[in-house]
């Protein structure tokens, strides 16, 4: 009875939070008088992509498992509600806040190269890493992540939390507009590649419409098989079950078949490619801002140019300035500018690049850097610092160096344009936390409709997150065996002191680190303007520098480049474009990405979730 209470009481909060959530704000008003109602509650809260991902989510915890088991609930339903965003054949990177252990852990689950491949491999070829097809394939990581978080720090097994995304495969779900219109666009890719129409089109062909029914039986039995595997094993206890369908995946017979079909269409992968990955589990980078720290993936993502940008910014009285002011945004974005310099860099997998990470996080070199902003000019040049002087490890650099002294990109098109849905791929984020305070907090991405191939009857599209490697010798971050491309996911923690507060990430690309930095500032900086209204917080108007080489294949340049959201006032536009930054506007709420968090209110000890507007993320509390 009393889940049955919770529940009703949190679907009332769901349908408050996602509807009101839909209406334009026309006028900018104090964040505090936001249009949607906060979401609180004394007990957890979820904040996720999707409305069903984050009903997946909650259904757990109200089953009695803890923050890990209810992510993982989240990362697999959302593989198979989401995949215009993520399918389970991409990657999800994860942190993990134990409350038992005191202490945050990153979970590295971005695929890895195969073997046989380098750059001369790719050259020699003709072939490039262009986002689409087997090319710049990578080994799936997400399950491998996933699984590695439920048998550490989960309670459930993998059949419970697997049952919300097998049901939804097995028995269908509505389809959603965007996943529709991912599909519409990809019809010329899938002539070239039979299993995808048959995955996604209906027998006779045709598309599903938005609100139709779409089930993905391959998709489910490849989880059925993992669930079997699980029980086979299962006398031997829950973490030796969760091993044992993990192992299925990637040692038995679905990875089998996955190979086989690689191997079928000209794909350099081997058996041992998947058998030998795993994900990653290692400390995260952190620093801390104004009395907060703040926890993020290492130097082998692009997390650290948030952690770059708030030692930067401590240099400066933002609060004075006021947020949106041209002052505040004209700071945010050199400061940006300047930690992009470094991530293109020296950002690169630690495990083949001794990344000058000490250097990089110093607060010194922080404020070397932050004394190179003029307050009046927008900075058109994009050269990396020298962090070796700060760094007691690495003492010099062989790899490219940002040093460009000029650098402008001229617009090829208008910024509402370069960041419509239908050229950007994008992501999603899960965040969970539950009553014990634990902190779940993922950002997984790739196997997307746009560009992944379905490999054979398993339902799993192939993560083309290769396509972030270079294909340069010169470049820290270029492809090897078994490398992992220097990835754009990036899920973020933020304590008060040493007490735990927050999980929020975002999708966007390149802009996630921007979309995190903007709503966290509008978070700390301005706590008084927003709360306890989480939302209001990350509804605010942001901007997005496009000053640096993008990840994703060719690596195209916005140099100088700033798109604001059309709620900016006119009189700050004007005086951007008067420092000299290259602006454009966006439609309200255009900015790609869409910020989900939740929070422990460090006065109360009560739940918090936030979502903000622009897309449909939906957050519940309880």
């Amino acid at each position: 009875m009393k889940n049955i209470l919770l529940a009703s009481a949190v679907i009332v909060t769901l349908f408050n939070a996602a509807g009101a959530g839909q209406v334009p704000i026309q006028d900018r008003q104090p964040a505090g008088s936001a249009l949607r109602p906060a979401v609180m509650g004394p007990t957890g809260g979820v904040s996720t992509g999707h409305p069903l991902t984050t009903a997946a989510a909650f259904s757990i915890l109200l089953k009695g498992g803890n923050a890990f088991d209810a992510g993982v609930a989240s990362l697999i339903a959302g593989g198979v509600l989401e995949q215009d965003l993520y399918s389970l054949g991409g990657e999800a990177l994860v942190l993990v806040y134990p409350k038992k252990e005191n202490k945050v852990t990153s979970i590295v689950g971005q695929g890895w190269a195969p073997k046989a491949v380098d750059v001369d491999w790719y050259l020699s070829r003709k072939k490039t890493l262009d986002g689409a097809g087997l090319d710049p394939a990578v080994v799936p990581g997400a399950l491998h992540a996933a699984l590695t978080v439920l048998e550490k720090w989960g309670t459930m097994s993998f059949e419970e939390v697997a049952a919300p995304g097998i049901g939804y495969a097995e028995n269908g779900f509505p389809m959603r507009n965007s996943t529709a219109q991912a599909i519409q666009r990809q019809l010329k890719f899938f002539e070239s590649w039979p299993g995808n129409k048959k995955f996604w089109l209906k027998a006779d062909g045709s598309q599903y419409k938005p609100g139709e029914t779409i089930k993905l039986p391959a998709l489910a039995r490849t989880l059925h098989r993992m669930v079997d595997a699980e029980k086979a094993a299962k006398a031997k206890g829950r973490s030796a079950g969760i091993i044992a369908a993990r192992d299925r995946f990637y040692k038995g017979d679905i990875a089998a078949e996955m190979v086989a079909f690689l191997q079928k269409h000209g794909a350099p992968f081997d058996a041992s490619d998947f058998a030998e990955y795993y994900a990653r589990i290692e400390e995260p980078a952190k620093t801390t801002y104004r009395g907060y720290t703040v926890y993020k993936h290492g130097f082998g993502s692009q997390g650290p140019v948030l952690l770059q940008a708030l030692n930067i910014l401590e240099n400066f009285d933002l609060h004075a300035m006021g947020y949106a002011s041209a002052d505040y945004l004209h700071t945010v974005t050199e400061a940006l500018k300047l930690a992009y310099a470094d991530r293109d860099s020296y950002y690169a997998d630690p495990a083949f690049v001794q990344v000058p990470g000490e250097g990089l996080l110093s607060k010194a070199y922080a404020k070397e850097r932050a004394a190179l902003i003029d307050p009046k000019k927008a900075s058109t040049s994009f050269i990396a610092g020298d962090p070796t002087k700060y760094d007691s490890k690495v003492k010099q650099w062989t790899f490219w160096k940002a040093n460009v002294t000029d650098g402008v990109t001229p617009r090829t098109r208008s910024g509402q344009e370069e960041n419509s849905p239908e050229i950007v791929k994008d992501t999603t984020h899960m965040a969970v936390i539950d009553k014990d305070g634990n902190i779940f907090d993922v950002t997984p991405s790739g196997g997307w409709v746009p560009g992944a191939v379905i490999l054979g009857d398993t339902g799993i599209g192939m993560s083309v997150r290769g396509e972030q490697f270079w294909l340069d010798k010169t470049r820290a971050n270029q492809i090897r065996p078994r490398a992992r491309p220097r990835y754009t996911l990036t899920p973020s923690m933020v304590f008060k002191g040493d007490v735990p507060m927050m999980g929020i990430g975002t999708p966007g690309g390149d802009n996630q680190d921007q979309t995190i930095l903007q709503a966290l500032l509008s978070v700390v900086d301005f706590w008084n303007e927003w709360y306890p209204n989480l939302h209001g917080a990350l509804e605010r108007p942001r901007v997005q520098t496009m000053h640096f080489y993008g990840s994703f294949w060719p690596h195209t340049a916005g140099f100088n480049q700033l798109n604001v959201e059309a709620t900016i006032p006119d009189a700050v536009y004007n005086e951007l474009k008067a420092r000299g930054h290259d602006v454009s506007r966006l439609r309200p709420f255009g900015m790609s990405g869409c910020a989900t968090a939740v929070m422990i209110d460090p006065a109360t000890g009560n739940r918090f979730a936030g979502a903000d507007p622009r897309r449909d993320c939906y957050a519940i509390a309880y």
